[in-house]
């Protein structure tokens, strides 16, 4: 996941039948322990999600412990400095949460917030129906989230030549035309791509 979502570390957590939060996975020792005491102290990013249904975000040491008192100081401790958590959705419920921890305090991409999404949508999907799913449709759901971020990084390429501008003033100008048309990134991406073709 680090390589298309920048960050160092994920968990998983999930709603149990009596409405408490259970680990599921980590990606190492130390995020599982973060895990396992956000579930006890009934407080974090994932314990956010699944409440609010919602997105959560903390950049840094002041926003990660400001927001959570006694989980936050465990997760800037393990060697963390932000942390990024999306519910898993299932039937407009969230029964779950994806924790990404990072070590740096960099604000993830909409690209990359809409791809940890995705993540957070296939686990759940695979979690609530595992023998409804086959292989070839998760890897085709992964496939086409991952072309998406291809899709933008070509368009932020085309758009920095185009403007004579640098990738990060690009960016930005995606998504203006994203909000613009009210469409995706990934359609926004698409449709620059598709016009410098033209031209």
């Amino acid at each position: 996941m680090p390589a298309f979502v920048p960050a160092d570390a994920a968990g998983l957590l999930l709603r149990s039948e009596s409405d408490q939060l259970e680990f599921l996975s980590a990606t190492s020792p130390r995020t599982t322990e973060l895990e396992l005491y956000q579930a006890q102290r009934d407080e974090g990013p994932c314990v956010d999600v699944v409440r609010s249904g919602e997105r959560v975000e903390a950049l840094g040491e002041d926003q990660v412990t400001g927001r959570w008192p006694t989980v936050g100081p465990a997760i800037i401790e393990a060697g963390f400095s932000s942390v990024f958590a999306f519910p898993l959705h299932w039937h407009g419920r969230a029964i779950g949460g994806l924790n990404l921890f990072a070590v740096s305090e960099e604000p993830l991409s909409e690209d990359s917030r809409q791809l940890g999404q995705t993540f957070a949508d296939v686990a759940a999907l695979v979690i609530v129906q595992p023998q409804h799913v086959d292989e070839s449709d998760l890897l085709g759901n992964l496939r086409r989230a991952l072309e998406g971020r291809v899709v933008v990084e070509q368009a932020k390429g085309v758009l920095a030549y185009q403007l004579d501008i640098d990738m990060a003033a690009a960016y930005d100008e995606l998504l203006r035309r994203s909000e613009r048309d009210s469409t995706s990134l990934t359609a926004a991406a698409a449709a620059t791509i598709d016009e410098a073709r033209r031209h």
